[in-house]
């Protein structure tokens, strides 16, 4: 029973670790014409983020929505849509996988979360790495079950080369990050579940 306990205490701290995502391409993802934030780009807190292109669903009406993702069309989504978007002022990014208990668990708030602070100001963008079975990408049918499962109405991407893994020092989930939509730059990072997301963006969205 002890070590039990200590195992599952171990995951909510550190998250779900998964196999290490080595970065061995330039990090200089911004398509030309593009209007974002040039580089250097980095991986660390404070640094500039590059513009990851994901593919995914996002309900157009937000926390007021009542979207059904499984009828909505898979689009591409990328972070200069954010940046370009004057009404938001910073995007809530966690890197998930459908597996992971931790990223399970920090689901409960975020309902409510997005209701508080999506008028501040506030996107959230979860990027669903692995579906049900550890080591397996995800797939749209992985998205619908995540956004139906938990009463989500933020967009839900597909990350298909594991861009935001690059992000973390341990490939692990969730791995959160906050970012600054008028420079791009990381403001949070955390690997592992955050317990308390009100108190954490109430410190950049008061």
């Amino acid at each position: 029973m002890r070590t039990t306990i200590l195992a599952t205490a171990a995951l909510a701290m550190f998250g779900c670790s998964a196999p290490q995502h080595t970065d061995d391409t330039p990090n200089q993802q911004n398509p030309a014409n593009v209007n974002y934030v040039g580089g250097p780009y980095g991986y660390t807190q404070g640094s500039v983020i590059q513009n990851i292109q994901f593919v995914g669903k996002v309900d157009p009406q937000g926390a007021a929505g009542t979207a059904d993702y499984g009828a909505l069309t898979m689009a591409p989504i990328s972070l200069a849509s954010y940046h370009n978007d004057p009404n938001v002022k910073f995007l809530f990014i966690s890197g998930v996988a459908r597996w992971c208990a931790p990223c399970n668990d920090e689901q409960t708030q975020v309902p409510t979360i997005q209701a508080k602070y999506e008028p501040k100001g506030v996107r959230f963008l979860e990027t669903l790495i692995e579906g049900q079975q550890r080591g397996t990408p995800a797939t749209e049918k992985d998205l619908n079950f995540w956004a139906s499962f938990h009463s989500l109405h933020v967009g839900i991407a597909l990350d298909p080369t594991d861009a935001i893994h690059q992000y973390a020092d341990i490939a692990a989930f969730p791995l959160n990050m906050l970012v600054s939509t008028s420079d791009m730059k990381i403001q949070l990072m955390q690997v592992g579940e955050i317990t308390d997301l009100d108190s954490t963006l109430a410190q950049y969205a008061p």
